[in-house]
């Protein structure tokens, strides 16, 4: 209903599709195995942790928990609203120039400038900031649930190795176990660093209410782009993106 509510807004320039579980392309694309689930084109928007049906395996916080509060539903509405209205602006739903956030952009799309917060990957080394200094950072949080980004980080090994020194790949968990990140870590080899995302640290890089969601800091150590979700061509625009940040 309320999502519905959100689309009169905007009249006919917005359709509502609404699918059963087990029967949803877009569910089995993102390794979807609850509802409800609320998609914005190719974002993942909400998840059944979002309302606080996550089930057993939800090990963090939901964005609208307590669902039945006025506020969070408002809130909701408000984060809706705000997606759809960037997603017909051809805007943050796909990114954000350096421009854009410099005039206000949405602070959930994360940190103006890259974080000083000490990180350590999932084998307890320490990133050295100072190997984060004078070259692009391409962030990706992703869960290990998610078919969409485990193929991006697969990618993310080519893009590390074509840059070398010259760029950082870091890779930040979200909403999963410890375990099922080693298992895939494992399977990925991956020459970038894997870290957990604590709440320290999903608190400094910005809420996730998508992914993946990948955050692409310049050489001077600013937000350059930020870019949600799956779409055919999200590789392509990465690799723009970390382009731009070189110069």
């Amino acid at each position: 209903m309320l999502v519905r509510d959100v689309a009169k807004e905007f009249g006919p320039r917005v359709k509502v599709s609404v699918e059963e579980y087990g029967n949803s392309a877009m569910a089995t694309r993102f390794g979807v195995r609850r509802y409800p689930v609320v998609f914005v084109d190719e974002v993942l928007f909400a998840r059944p942790k979002d309302f606080g049906f996550g089930g057993a395996d939800d090990v963090s916080g939901g964005l609208y928990v307590p669902w039945l509060d006025p506020g969070n539903q408002r809130k909701f509405k408000d984060d809706l609203r705000r997606t759809v209205a960037r997603r017909l602006a051809g805007e943050t739903v796909t990114g954000h120039d350096v421009a854009e956030v410099t005039t206000g952009a949405d602070p959930a799309d994360g940190p103006s400038t890259l974080p000083s917060i000490e990180l350590k990957d999932i084998g307890g080394r320490a990133i050295d900031p100072r190997a984060l200094a004078n070259r692009p950072v391409v962030v990706e949080m992703w869960a290990t649930w998610c078919p969409p980004c485990r193929s991006t980080m697969a990618w993310l090994n080519s893009l590390q190795k074509q840059y070398g020194d010259r760029a950082v790949v870091i890779a930040i968990a979200v909403d999963s176990k410890a375990e099922d990140v080693q298992k895939i870590a494992a399977t990925l080899k991956s020459n970038y660093r894997i870290v957990m995302g604590t709440p320290e640290v999903i608190k400094a890089f910005g809420a996730v209410a998508a992914v993946p969601k990948l955050i692409v800091f310049d050489k001077q150590g600013r937000r350059s782009q930020v870019l949600y979700g799956a779409p055919p061509d999200l590789h392509a625009q990465i690799e723009a993106a970390v382009k731009r940040a070189s110069r």
